[in-house]
Parts: C-alpha cells; sequence; structure tokens
C-alpha cells in the first residue's frame, strides 16, 4: 500500500455550547455539548460523565437549552434529543424532517413545559411536547432570512423569533391559530440579527411565573404580548440575557448558589467556577473519549515541515516529516483562535502567513524564533494577528507570496448577511494592509482562488455564493487579472455561464489558467485567445477539496486530490490521470513533498508516496 495513516494530530473537540440544568430537588448538572456526544458534570462533586448520542449519531449541535424542570434539549443536524442529565439517559431522539440542516438553532419553553425550536436555513418553527414525546411541525416563520438566532415566547400562545442577516427581522407567530407577521418596520430591517429576549414576572417562582417577551425595535426595548407591542420600557429594565459567554462557549441559565460557571472548554478539557462572593475560581477536569478534530488546509513551511490546523476547535501543531513526528501546539498559539481554522496560507521568507475563520485576521509565524506567546514580556507575539477584516473576508478561502518577496494576499466570502468579498494585500515590512473591496473587482462576487501570472498579475477565481445569509445576485462565477500594485482590474473572464464557483486556480509557464471548479469540473484558459483550450468533468473522482491541487513544473504536472481520488495531470495532454483510490474520502489538502503526497482523510493526517508508483 502506497496510504499511510500517519495519526491524529488533534485528539480534541469543540464545546458546542452547554447549559445548567436544576432539577427540583435543587440540584444541578452542567451539560457540553459535543459533536457526537455530551459531557455532564456534578459542579458539587467534580464528576464528569460522557454520554454518546443514541444510534451513534455523530452531527453537530448548534445551540442547547435547559428547561424549567431540569431537562436537557438540542438538535444536531436533522435530529432533535431529549436528555435527563440526572438518569444520564435520552429520553428521545426524534428526527425532524430533512429539508433543514439544522433542526435547533434557537429555543424557548413555554408555560406548559413545550419546547419551541427553530431550524437552520428554512427558520421552520417545530413544537416538542414532553408528555406527548412528540414533535409538530409549524411550518417556517421567515422564507427571506436563514439563521433564527433569538426566541421568546408569551403567555398567550405567540412565539418570538429573531432572524437575519441579511436583513434582521422579528416575527410574531401565533401557535393557536398560525397567524404570522414581523414587528420590524422596513426602514429597520438593516444588515445583523432581530433581537428578542424572554422574561418572567418576577413576584413568582420560576416554575409559576407569567411570561413575558421582550424585543429591541431600533434602539428602544419593548414588550411584546399577543404579536404586539404593548410598551416602551427603559433600557435599563429591559431583561438580562439568559444566556452567557459568546459562540460556542455559550451557556444557558446558570448554578443555583454560591457558585457560577465562567467557562467551558471541552477543547482544554475545563470547566471553570467562581465563588460569587469571593471571587475563587476551581477548575473541574473534562475527561472524554473521542476521534478528534477535523483537519483544515495543509501548508508546507520554509522548514519544509508541514503546518496546519484542526477545525472547531482550533489547535495549531505540526508534522515533521523527517522525524515523522506530530506535535500538537493547542488552542492558545493562535492569537483568539478559539474555534474556526486557519483555511489558507502562503509564506514569505521565514514568515507563514495564514488567514483565519472567524473574522478574516491574518497571522503571521516566523519559523525562525521561537514560538512566544506570554506578552507580558513585552516581546512581540510569535505568531501574532497583523490584520482582521471581518466583514469583507470573513471566510477566507485563498491566500499567495506575491513577487518580490514583500506582499501576501488573501481574499474569500464576507461577513454574515453580506454579498461580495473583498481582496486584502498586506506588506510584511511596513505592515501596511489595502483592501480591495468586490465592487473594485467583481461587484456581488468573492475571491476563491489566486494565481501568479508570469509577468507578475494576479489571477483571481470567484464565487457568487454567501454562506453569510444573504441571497447570491450574481448568475455565474468570473476569473479576473489584476495589476496588484497599482490595484488595476485588467480583465475579467465568464468562460462558462453554468459555473458557480471556481475554488482552485493555477497558472502554469504558458499563462494557461488552469481552475477546478465546485463541481468538481476542470477547465483550462488562455486568457490571450479568451479561450477554453479543455473542459472535463471530475465528478466521478469526488467532491472538490480545499487547496486540493499543486503544480509541479519539474514534473511537468499538476498533482492533486478530489474527494475520492489522488490524480496528476499532465501539462503536454491536460488529461487527468487517477492516481490512487484513499481509504476513506479525502476531507483537506494538500502537501506535495519530494514524491510524497500529504492530505487529511477526516480526523487523520495521511499521506501517499508517489515512489511506490
Amino acid at each position: 500500500m502506497s496510504f499511510s495513516d500517519l495519526g491524529i494530530p488533534v485528539d480534541a473537540v469543540e464545546s458546542r455550547t452547554a447549559a445548567v440544568c436544576t432539577n427540583d430537588s435543587g440540584e444541578s448538572r452542567v451539560v457540553i455539548a459535543a459533536k457526537g456526544f455530551l459531557i455532564v458534570v456534578d459542579p458539587a462533586t467534580g464528576d464528569c460523565r460522557q454520554v454518546n448520542f443514541p444510534n451513534r449519531d455523530v452531527e453537530y449541535p448548534y445551540d442547547t437549552f435547559s428547561s424549567k424542570d431540569g431537562m436537557f434539549y438540542m438538535g444536531a443536524g436533522v435530529m432533535f434529543y431529549a436528555f435527563d442529565p440526572f438518569r444520564l439517559e435520552f429520553m428521545d431522539a426524534l428526527r425532524v424532517g430533512d429539508q433543514d440542516e439544522l433542526c435547533g438553532f434557537s429555543y424557548a419553553e413555554n408555560e406548559q413545559g413545550h419546547i419551541y425550536m427553530a431550524s437552520y436555513p428554512q427558520c421552520r418553527l417545530c413544537c416538542y411536547r414532553k408528555s406527548e414525546r412528540d414533535i409538530s411541525p409549524l411550518g417556517s416563520v421567515d422564507i427571506e432570512q436563514k439563521y433564527p438566532f433569538h426566541m421568546a415566547v408569551d403567555s398567550h400562545g405567540w412565539v418570538y423569533i429573531g432572524t437575519g442577516t441579511s436583513k434582521k427581522n422579528i416575527i410574531a407567530y401565533d401557535t393557536s391559530s398560525g397567524e404570522k407577521h414581523s414587528l420590524l418596520p422596513d426602514h429597520l430591517r438593516t444588515t445583523g440579527v432581530g433581537l428578542v429576549r424572554q422574561g418572567y414576572d418576577d413576584q413568582r417562582d420560576i416554575r409559576e411565573q407569567e411570561y413575558l417577551a421582550y424585543a429591541q425595535i431600533g434602539s428602544d426595548w419593548v414588550r411584546l404580548e399577543r404579536g404586539e407591542i404593548i410598551e416602551n420600557i427603559p433600557g435599563e429594565q429591559a431583561p438580562g440575557s439568559w444566556y452567557s459567554g459568546e459562540s460556542f462557549g455559550k451557556l444557558h441559565r446558570q448554578l443555583p448558589g454560591n457558585w457560577q460557571v465562567v467557562r467551558h472548554s471541552l477543547s482544554e478539557r475545563v470547566l471553570i467556577l467562581q465563588h460569587r462572593l469571593t471571587g475563587q475560581l476551581t477548575s473541574i477536569p473534562l475527561s472524554y473519549n473521542s476521534e478528534g478534530a477535523s483537519l483544515s488546509p495543509l501548508f508546507l513551511g520554509p522548514d519544509r515541515n508541514i503546518y496546519g490546523t484542526s477545525n472547531h476547535p482550533l489547535h495549531f501543531y505540526l508534522y515533521e516529516p523527517d522525524q515523522t513526528r506530530l506535535h500538537n501546539w493547542g488552542p492558545h498559539i493562535i492569537e483568539n483562535g478559539a474555534g474556526g481554522n486557519l483555511a489558507a496560507y502562503a509564506a514569505q521568507g521565514n514568515w507563514i502567513a495564514g488567514a483565519a475563520y472567524p473574522g478574516g485576521g491574518l497571522h503571521l509565524y516566523d519559523i525562525s524564533k521561537p514560538i512566544h506567546i506570554d506578552q507580558s514580556t513585552g516581546e512581540l507575539r510569535n505568531p501574532i494577528c497583523v490584520t482582521e477584516r471581518p466583514i469583507d473576508i470573513h471566510r477566507p478561502r485563498c491566500a499567495i507570496a506575491l513577487s518580490g518577496g514583500e506582499h501576501i494576499a488573501y481574499g474569500g466570502f464576507p461577513g454574515y448577511g453580506r454579498v461580495g468579498g473583498g481582496l486584502c494585500i498586506y506588506h510584511l515590512p511596513s505592515g501596511e494592509d489595502t483592501l480591495i473591496p468586490h465592487t473594485k473587482l467583481i461587484p456581488n462576487q468573492s475571491t476563491m482562488a489566486l494565481a501568479e501570472t508570469i509577468d507578475g498579475h494576479l489571477v483571481g477565481g470567484t464565487s457568487i455564493e454567501t454562506p453569510g445569509g444573504a441571497n447570491p445576485i450574481s448568475k455565474a462565477a468570473c476569473i479576473y487579472k489584476l495589476d496588484w500594485r497599482t490595484r488595476t482590474l485588467l480583465n475579467s473572464w465568464q468562460p462558462r455561464a453554468d459555473i458557480c464557483e471556481y475554488s482552485l486556480l493555477l497558472v502554469d509557464s504558458r499563462d494557461w489558467i488552469h481552475a477546478l471548479t465546485s463541481s468538481s469540473e476542470y477547465i483550462v484558459f488562455d486568457p490571450k485567445t479568451e479561450s477554453l483550450i479543455h473542459q472535463e468533468s471530475l465528478l466521478e473522482w469526488g467532491a472538490i477539496v480545499r487547496q486540493g491541487w499543486e503544480l509541479d513544473e519539474a514534473d511537468g504536472c499538476i498533482y492533486g486530490v478530489l474527494s475520492k481520488a489522488v490524480f496528476r495531470i499532465p501539462l503536454d495532454t491536460l488529461i487527468p490521470e487517477r492516481i490512487a483510490t484513499p481509504p476513506a474520502p479525502i476531507t483537506s489538502g494538500f502537501v506535495k513533498r519530494d514524491r510524497t503526497l500529504y492530505f487529511a482523510i477526516s480526523t487523520h493526517l495521511w499521506s501517499y508516496s508517489l515512489s511506490e508508483r
């Protein structure tokens, strides 16, 4: 066999939010969700238990919820789970149709203990009844927006959902009649997310309180009842959120008594509590077994070692081929890098530059110097984040070291609710970064792939897709040529009207542009004659793999991977040849080092030796 499994670089998983569950006896459990399992912690004793999802399900949860009687609820993929953290038992595992990617994006509970949940991307509302152990679909509440971030209920059968992201909205839905309407006037429906919060009548026990719903309308807070705004309230009287923390570090509810949860991290295997009166901190270790974290694109550094990150959580790791040694540097090496990944790389001299999701930060690592993250000494951090572009390049997809040895360019998708990503050019000696917006390149499209021509011009391949929730505007992706020194667009082409994304680009010594599309189409385009030289579907070899090929002029061919194939494309014939079929689908690429190819299969780093062919 020419394939070798080099191991799991990152033996960790990401917390996918958590909730505090408290029962009628006053006992509490902290439940942390992960891909494929739950971690249940007794904060009084430190006891930690792992409970796998039923039926070996391994989808990602997005949000979790604890009910007033101490039950734990979540959606993962199309499955909805009801879990008793005190019995350590799943009470229900119900399939919620196949129309959505995620059935549980936000939650609320009414006075009868019914759990409402909203889905992504169809914003479908469903209701789970604990006593009947069933789920009822209530239909889509917002046919325009994809993200139902917030939810609240009142005591009169109305549910309120804050949606976004391209045009924020607040939907009022009557569970009795099915009536629904927006509470936001059109001039307030700007980019962002509608905000609603759950409140209660403070005069009674939480299990008997009246349920109150609140919303932010413009800069004002209001109380909602029976689907209408009934009163404005001062901002300081608006209820606090029942959630603390951010992103997947979010926590629903809090512990009663003297201790509170301040942080949970499965990536670091720790739950941190703080005494409310003294401020004392205590740590509870979290133990679990997992298959590790999936891997993001690989990169061959100037030292000929292989670098990469895991994807949710972000750990930075190194593989040294000469020593066949893996080293995981953990979650704190990349600045503000607890989640996401480094999605694209380039190198200038001793610097490795990595573009990070989320936020579009460009991180520089000087491989000639030791890693240094303690900034209290006054030394510069290494690696260090030198620029961020959360609006224009929230999801980076490509990076390139430009000729001259001083510049890095990178691009990708924009932030939530936006159409068209920018291109950032960073100057290493000065630290100056210049953003070229999509309006100066290909309007309403995002740069997915970059290459450089013989005369030093930049070639970009675009995507019309909008993964942040907006609706695409363009009909077909383009290839463009840019004089990056003057920031001047020299030309653009649309080789085919049916291509949505040019995912990968290479330019050979003839200045021919080689592209792989998101639908696994291989095309070769001559910009001088503005003609297609070759086009061929490689779809039978599987799906596109990020950073999935390299040009080897010495060998006279392109080496690459698709999910079901290792392949080469001779530059003289342009006919793709399948070299081998991997033992499992390849998920991320790709480094060629001498006669060995490296890539990722899920959580494992793999290699393929060309010498054994």
